[in-house]
């Protein structure tokens, strides 16, 4: 009986999640709001670590004009680009001379940790990102594209490698997403996503699992699963949720 009542209040929660407009960009962007005093307080060293990410020493902070956007920029620096090439399992040389599309971003563009690319970072919040206080002006070197996975934007064929991180969940459309990916991607091209698998939410409503993206990605030569984890920003997951890691090219040596 318990069970029962515990699942009709999550598949009430689901509904409402789905028929109030608006809520699950409301959610995202309370949560970036959040996120910036928590990097605040993180920086001044009033929180000791952040998702286990020890606050910075004096030599290890980023200096700009306000503490918002110092602390933002040493977070950028610090955490983002560090997790960027964990979670992909790449080296900064992986991209070198080539174009790159980071799906669903985020206010910090943590791409930036690959040396010697082109980067575009598309997000369908990135004009709500700015409002909430994120410097992205600082970054001279990043197109910014404002746009939906579902929809990009952008030319056929225009990008030498596609990545994404705990973003693919985010999508409302995932296999309009998924043909979207094959439209901007070069043939041959590369295509690395490192994906969240977990039960529905009001900011992630898709229940992914390996059956379900292979699947989707099946047009992509050599697309496997080369990883699949327990934790996320160093954080253990519940027992029911993993991150996998999906390439068609191999990375480092980590890879099963």
């Amino acid at each position: 009986m318990l069970h029962l009542r515990g699942l009709a209040r999550r598949v009430k929660k689901r509904l409402l999640d789905l028929l109030i407009p608006g809520r699950k960009t409301t959610s995202e962007l309370d949560f970036w709001r959040n996120e910036i005093a928590n990097y605040q307080k993180w920086f001044l060293g009033e929180s000791k670590f952040h998702y286990k990410t020890r606050c910075p020493q004096e030599d290890q902070k980023v200096a700009a004009p306000t503490l918002k956007d110092s602390s933002i920029l040493t977070w950028h620096k610090l955490h983002q680009e560090v997790k960027y090439l964990q979670d992909l399992e790449l080296g900064t040389d992986a991209f070198k001379g080539k174009r790159v599309l980071d799906i669903g971003s985020g206010p910090i563009p943590s791409a930036t940790c690959f040396e010697g690319i082109q980067l575009y970072c598309l997000d369908p919040l990135i004009s709500d990102y700015v409002k909430a206080g994120f410097p992205l002006h600082y970054y001279d070197n990043v197109h910014f594209v404002h746009g939906t996975s579902e929809c990009m934007p952008l030319f056929d064929g225009f990008f030498d490698v596609v990545i994404a991180v705990n973003s693919i969940d985010h999508v409302d459309d995932i296999q309009q997403t998924a043909k979207e990916i094959q439209r901007v991607l070069k043939p041959g091209g590369l295509l690395r996503m490192h994906i969240h698998y977990h039960r529905a939410t009001v900011t992630e409503p898709l229940e992914l699992n390996d059956a379900k993206v292979a699947n989707l990605f099946s047009w992509c030569q050599e697309f496997r699963k080369v990883g699949s984890y327990s934790q996320m920003h160093s954080v253990d997951l519940p027992s029911d949720e993993k991150c996998v890691l999906w390439s068609n090219f191999q990375g480092l040596s980590r890879e099963i």
